[in-house]
């Protein structure tokens, strides 16, 4: 195919045709195959990656309307197969979030948690407290040192 691309001649384009189109099948059948082997996602890991993905502004309702479930579906779901309430599972990742901002910017604490979706910084300063124990300005600093 690709001496045929490069010495062009009148029919080459639909020689070239001819030729990709067979080409395409076969990638196109060894692809399906290796994804085969690749298990789907359950709700949960689906959920899970979604919260991922918007945890600065994920509701329960959010999720149930995103995912076209009941919202208490989607606690019992994730209750189920976490062992951890939503509530739960949203403050660790926000606060794997915040850590994470926290040791590698300079941003100020009180962008990160409009960042993380809290509206009150001292929501955030709270939550934090309570999840590591310290301060964020606390860890902030016992991080650059």
């Amino acid at each position: 195919m690709v001496m045929e691309y490069a010495d062009r001649k009148e029919d080459t384009q639909h020689f070239l045709k001819s030729l990709l189109q067979p080409f395409m099948i076969e990638v196109t059948r060894r692809f399906a195959i290796d994804r085969s082997d690749i298990r789907p996602q359950s709700i949960s890991e689906q959920i899970m990656d979604y919260m991922d993905n918007h945890s600065d502004v994920v509701t329960l309702k959010d999720i149930s309307r995103h995912f076209s479930y009941h919202p208490n579906y989607i606690s019992t779901v994730l209750r189920k197969e976490t062992g951890r309430k939503f509530t739960e599972i949203l403050l660790e990742k926000r606060m794997g979030r915040a850590s994470l901002l926290l040791k590698s910017t300079a941003l100020p604490i009180e962008e990160i948690s409009a960042m993380l979706g809290y509206s009150n910084h001292s929501n955030f300063y709270k939550a934090f407290k309570e999840y590591y124990g310290i301060t964020p300005r606390e860890y902030q600093h016992s991080k650059a040192t």
